[in-house]
C-alpha cells in the first residue's frame, strides 16, 4: 500500500539548477526510479507522492541537494568544489578543457539509463574523462576512447591517481625538486625528463599531466612554470587526498 505523503517527501533541486534542460534530467531521472511527483514552489521543489527508495535516490541523484530533508551525495561531493567554477570539485578540475560536459549532466544520463554498479558504459569520445569520473563515483565500468593522447592521458589521471598515491607521494619530493632554481630551458627538460624515468606508469601520468597543466597556464595566464607545477601537484594530490577523496564509491 503506497504510504500517504507528508510534508518531509520533496526533493529540493540545487541553486545553480537554472535550465530548462537541467529540470528535463531532473524529472527523467525521477522517472528512472519511478518516483510519483509533483512540481511546486517556483520550480525549486519537487513533491514526492508515492514511497521511493529515498536511501538509493540520495546516493545516486544529481540534480538534488535536499532529498527528504537529508544532503544528497551529490551535495556532499560539490561541497569538494577545487576552483571557483561550479562542478570543477574532486578531479574534474584537472587540466583546462574546451567543450567538456557538466559532470551533472552525465551524472543525470547514467541514472537515466538505468545503470547499476558493475554495469559497463562505453565513451567513444571520452574527451576530459568526465564520464569516467562519474561512472566511477557510482560503481559504475567505463570504457573509454578517444584519438587524443591529452584525452586519454586527461581520463587516466582523474581516474587511476588514486590507486597509486602512496607511490605518488613518495616521488613529490624528487620530482618537484628539479624546479627549486629560476627557469630556463634546461630546467624544463630536466624535470621533463625525470619524469619520464618514473617506471610506474600510473605515476609518471600524474606529474606529466601536472607538467602540462603548468605549460598550459604559462602559455595562456603568462603564469611561473615552476610555480604553478609545484601547485598544481599539490592541489592534484588534494584531490585524491583526505581533502578530496576519489575513492571508488558504490551505492
Amino acid at each position: 500500500m503506497r504510504k500517504r505523503a507528508t510534508s518531509e517527501d520533496a526533493l529540493i533541486l540545487f541553486d545553480n539548477v537554472q535550465f530548462i534542460y537541467e529540470l528535463a534530467l531532473a524529472e527523467l531521472e525521477l522517472q528512472a526510479f519511478e518516483v510519483s511527483y509533483q512540481i511546486t514552489n517556483g520550480l525549486r521543489t519537487i513533491k514526492v507522492l508515492n514511497d521511493p527508495d529515498y536511501d538509493l535516490l540520495r546516493k545516486r541523484l544529481a540534480y538534488f541537494k535536499l532529498i527528504n530533508n537529508q544532503l544528497s551525495d551529490y551535495s556532499r561531493i560539490c561541497a569538494r568544489n577545487r576552483t571557483r567554477s561550479a562542478n570543477q570539485y574532486l578531479t574534474h578540475w584537472i587540466y583546462p578543457y574546451k567543450g567538456k560536459f557538466h559532470p551533472q549532466m552525465i551524472r543525470a544520463l547514467l541514472n537515466i539509463l538505468k545503470l547499476k554498479p558493475g554495469e559497463t558504459v562505453l565513451d567513444p569520445f571520452i574527451g576530459s574523462g568526465t564520464t569516467a569520473v562519474e561512472a566511477l563515483l557510482l560503481g559504475i565500468n567505463c570504457v573509454g576512447i578517444d584519438i587524443s593522447p591529452l584525452c586519454v592521458i586527461q581520463s587516466k589521471v582523474k581516474t587511476e591517481s588514486v590507486f597509486a598515491l602512496n607511490e605518488i607521494l613518495r616521488a613529490r619530493n624528487s620530482v618537484v625538486s628539479q624546479c627549486e632554481f629560476p627557469l630556463g630551458k634546461g630546467v624544463v627538460k630536466n624535470l621533463y625528463e625525470t619524469i619520464w624515468k618514473i617506471s610506474n606508469p600510473q605515476v609518471r601520468d600524474f606529474y606529466l599531466m601536472a607538467y602540462l597543466v603548468a605549460v598550459s597556464d604559462r602559455e595562456r595566464r603568462r603564469k611561473d612554470f615552476n610555480t604553478s607545477f609545484i601547485t598544481n601537484v599539490d592541489r592534484m594530490i588534494g584531490s585524491f587526498g583526505p581533502s578530496g577523496s576519489c575513492g571508488r564509491a558504490q551505492p
